[in-house]
């Protein structure tokens, strides 16, 4: 493949995790916009198993486990990983969609399902792949597990929007969920509900917030930072230690300078159209 493949990014709203026995059949529901840019991967086919993110080397035994002997993987983000953009989730389905096109009869939902149970295994997420399934929009996970088990509904967001979203430091999932299970169940089911009576992109920030706000995610320094701007935003939250912030194009630089000189890193995003997965599509019948 001379073009890189791309795979969005996720970041959620709100989210209630749900396990099972079987790691297909565990994972949450919620809300969260599934965002361009993400990753960018290339595959080489003639050298030693392995995955890089950014020219360094990933060393992960299940990731690892999703390649064939001679794959590598040559991963490119502008996003860092264990902040809340499920990069994990990303790198585990360019590893699994990498092998999946080895075969004679590519097929990408066992691709996706191969990926989901990596992340459950390492802890990494819960419903971030089926969120990618989706693969545009604003996702909405319906019932837990992966794709083809759980499911999922993209919600259309309208044009003229971008997600700027700052860096606040890492955490990792089994932390999130070690520091915060009670509080995530609580206020994740009561963001869900009242999302569910108006399944609208103004609701789910609302609630994101609330949410944030509840849990611990969205502190008061965050609060006061963001003031400022809160005026030119549709609505802002925090996810682990990502603050993602949705506004009008023509707030867009005045927003993301502000943020910039409070929080450092900021990136600036476009919610997926999911073109993306019509080109993973041609791939895959090119492939056959």
């Amino acid at each position: 493949m001379e073009k890189p493949i791309r795979i969005p990014s996720h970041i959620t709203g709100f989210f209630v995790p749900r396990w099972a026995g079987d790691p297909l059949e565990t994972g949450s529901i919620g809300a969260g916009l599934v965002l361009e840019p993400g990753i960018e991967f290339k595959v080489d086919r003639a050298s030693l198993k392995g995955l890089s993110l950014n020219g360094s080397e990933v060393r992960s035994e299940v990731l690892n486990e999703l390649l064939p002997a001679t794959t590598r993987v040559e991963v490119k983000s502008e996003l860092p990983l264990g902040a809340g953009y499920a990069m994990s989730a990303s790198l585990a389905l360019a590893c699994s969609v990498a092998a999946e096109l080895e075969n004679a009869e590519p097929d990408l939902l066992s691709a996706f399902r191969r990926a989901h149970v990596a992340e459950v295994r390492a802890m990494t997420g819960l419903g971030d792949v089926l969120a990618l399934y989706a693969g545009r929009g604003l996702a909405v996970r319906l019932k837990p597990g992966a794709p083809g088990i759980g499911e999922v509904e993209a919600i259309e967001t309208p044009q003229g929007m971008a997600v700027v979203t700052a860096v606040l430091g890492s955490m990792s999932t089994t932390e999130m969920l070690r520091r915060y299970a009670d509080r995530i169940r609580q206020h994740g089911i009561e963001a869900f509900n009242r999302f569910l009576r108006d399944p609208t992109l103004e609701s789910f920030l609302e609630n994101a917030r609330e949410f944030a706000k509840g849990v611990g995610f969205l502190t008061q320094d965050v609060e006061e930072r963001v003031r400022p701007v809160r005026d030119m935003l549709l609505g802002y939250s925090v996810k682990k230690r990502v603050l993602f912030a949705v506004v009008r194009e023509e707030e867009l630089h005045a927003v993301s300078s502000h943020l910039r000189a409070e929080f450092g890193e900021v990136h600036v995003h476009r919610v997926c159209d999911g073109r993306w997965l019509r080109y993973l599509e041609a791939i895959r019948a090119i492939a056959r």
